[in-house]
């Protein structure tokens, strides 16, 4: 049973070429996930897989945060607490199972479709205007 890929669509755009190119990089890296829970990949593949969304999460959100710094973006405060609140259910899943096992993988991907779409489709779209006002484009 193969589970449906995210596709990326214009409605998921922030307007900015950089962070587009990030977000859908996530969604690779998510489908890649998906395709390797498909394929019953070994837990050492899910985990080089799981670990590198890790590591790209934290430069994207590096990229995002220096922008708002740059910027004096007004929201930034309480666009930083969403990322912290991605960090801490990541650290929790990771707590929860200590090996990059296929339940893991389910979990995750659970959390990271809805926190990606949800994030993408309010929470980073408050950030457009003033990124955009900015000249970054």
């Amino acid at each position: 049973m193969s589970m449906k890929k995210l596709e990326w669509e214009d409605k998921y755009s922030v307007g900015v070429e950089e962070l587009d190119n990030q977000h859908k990089r996530m969604f690779a890296v998510i489908n890649e996930l998906l395709d390797a829970i498909d394929t019953k990949s070994t837990e050492e593949h899910l985990g080089s897989i799981i670990e590198s969304l890790v590591k790209y999460k934290i430069f994207h959100f590096e990229t995002e945060e220096k922008y708002f710094k740059q910027f004096n973006y007004e929201g930034a405060g309480d666009h930083i607490s969403k990322h912290k609140e991605f960090n801490t259910k990541l650290a929790f899943l990771k707590e929860k199972y200590p090996t990059f096992s296929v339940d893991f993988a389910f979990e995750l991907i659970d959390f990271l479709e809805d926190w990606l779409i949800n994030h993408l489709m309010v929470v980073d779209q408050k950030y457009k205007e003033c990124f955009n006002k900015h000249g970054l484009k």
